[in-house]
């Protein structure tokens, strides 16, 4: 019997073993904005939610469900999220995010769901700042 086999990149093996940022975020002050995008189809899920204090993610937490790539992804976007400005979409490419990863080309559709996730965070943190 023959079967799909995937390496994954030493990046990707560190993250999925430790996941960080995954869970909920711990209480405290600030505001606290979601983000969640799902396809199941392409066997993802993804729901951040971040702190938001002076414009800016103070902390930023996720959940998940997926390949390990996808987890991956998932726990480096949510690290890299804390210090930035709710206007911190520009530094989230999704091409250049897979290729960090080593994610294959058929991983694309997966990443794109973190990449939703994140759209709908920050757009709800805009949104909360316009008020």
């Amino acid at each position: 019997m023959t079967g799909s086999h995937t390496t994954y990149s030493p990046l990707v093996r560190s993250l999925f073993e430790r996941l960080p940022h995954a869970g909920d975020l711990a209480p405290g002050p600030g505001a606290v904005v979601h983000g969640e995008a799902i396809a199941l189809d392409r066997g993802a899920w993804v729901r951040y939610e971040a702190r938001i204090e002076d414009g800016r993610v103070a902390d930023c937490a996720f959940r998940a469900w997926g390949c390990p790539h996808t987890l991956a992804a998932a726990a480096l976007v949510a690290s890299r999220m804390h210090g930035h400005g709710i206007d911190a979409e520009a530094v989230f490419d999704v091409r250049r995010l897979a290729a960090e990863l080593g994610a294959p080309p058929e991983k694309l559709g997966r990443l794109l769901v973190v990449e939703d996730a994140l759209i709908g965070m920050l757009a709800q943190a805009l949104a909360l700042q316009s008020t």
